[in-house]
């Protein structure tokens, strides 16, 4: 036997996974066996919904990312006629900072969850509940629901705004938001004890009426300012004819302006974490970077000059009133 037949025989007997021939059945029977861990049908499918969760976040954080880099381009581009530039570039590169923040420890958390703590007893699912006071999965959830702040915040803002800066119609809202705000301080300051997490009795109890308001809160103003709009878009065809078009009151500015993609994914998930289902885990990771993409969306509109604004008012103003002028002097002329 040459050298090299006598080193693949010696290094064929030194491994003990190759001992056994491929062609035997002792080979085959091993090949067979399932090396699924020993958990229930419910344990693998919690798991599997935080595994994919921690997958659709990181996708969701590079639209992040990419929005992120639009708008400082534009907002940047656009400082010299905009005043408010400044502020709103600040604004974003805190939600931007937040959202890395979260996303960094949420993969951190999941690495401590599937690899260096797998073994733990139940399995990753209940390391992942039952371990969430590790300093990582306090510093995600908290940036989390400080992120939270400022997208209702903005959304307020821009409610406000479209409802022609009008103090009464911002009173419950803001209520609202102030509400939400006092219970989600509590519930990052219970997150900070040991033993507590987003899915522990007293979480839970001060979580679900915290993310009810918010949620809530913006589902309505979502409403509100999708109604407002389509009202204005009717005013426009009205006014000017269905030929024209303006980019404040499309259907696009609608879902936009209104942050409609966070309301959707805060409703599937305070849904499923009402009734504590597992496809939990795949809207509140996903959660966390859709109320920082859904603000930049708005800024984005804003910073290209297509969000709606004040001056949008006195511009819609002055086109009814021009119409309403040249008709009068169109009906005069007729009677003349």
């Amino acid at each position: 036997m040459d050298d090299a037949g006598a080193f693949l025989v010696g290094f064929w007997k030194r491994d003990s996974i190759w001992k056994t021939p491929p062609s035997s059945p002792a080979f085959s029977a091993t090949m067979s066996t399932s090396w699924a861990p020993d958990e229930t049908a419910a344990q693998l499918w919690n798991e599997r919904c935080i595994f994919i969760g921690q997958y659709l976040a990181v996708i969701a954080f590079g639209v992040h990312f990419t929005l992120f880099v639009q708008c400082v381009y534009a907002l940047y581009a656009g400082r010299k006629s905009r005043r408010h530039n400044w502020e709103l570039l600040a604004f974003i590169s805190t939600l931007f900072t937040l959202g890395n923040i979260g996303n960094a420890t949420s993969i951190y958390y999941a690495q401590k969850t599937f690899i260096d703590d797998r073994n733990y007893p139940g399995g990753p699912g209940a390391f992942f509940l039952e371990q969430a006071s590790q300093w990582s999965g306090v510093v995600c959830n908290s940036v989390y629901v400080v992120n939270t702040w400022f997208q209702d915040g903005l959304l307020l803002y821009r409610f406000w705004t479209i409802y022609s800066r009008n103090y009464y119609f911002a009173v419950v809202p803001a209520i609202l938001f102030l509400t939400s705000l006092i219970l989600s301080a509590i519930v990052i300051v219970i997150l900070t004890r040991p033993g507590n997490s987003f899915w522990s009795a007293l979480s839970i109890k001060l979580a679900i009426p915290y993310w009810a308001i918010s949620i809530s809160m913006t589902v309505i103003l979502t409403a509100l300012i999708a109604g407002r709009l389509l009202f204005m878009r009717y005013r426009l065809k009205k006014l000017v004819g269905p030929s024209s078009s303006m980019p404040y009151v499309t259907i696009t500015a609608m879902l936009i302006e209104s942050a409609a993609i966070y309301s959707i994914n805060g409703l599937l998930f305070l849904v499923a974490y009402s009734l504590n289902d597992p496809t939990q885990n795949l809207w509140f990771s996903l959660l966390g970077q859709t109320q920082s993409i859904a603000p930049l969306l708005i800024i984005l509109r804003v910073a290209q000059g297509q969000a709606w604004s004040g001056a949008t008012m006195d511009q819609l103003t002055s086109m009814r009133f021009a119409r309403t002028q040249a008709t009068r002097i169109t009906n005069d002329e007729s009677t003349c």
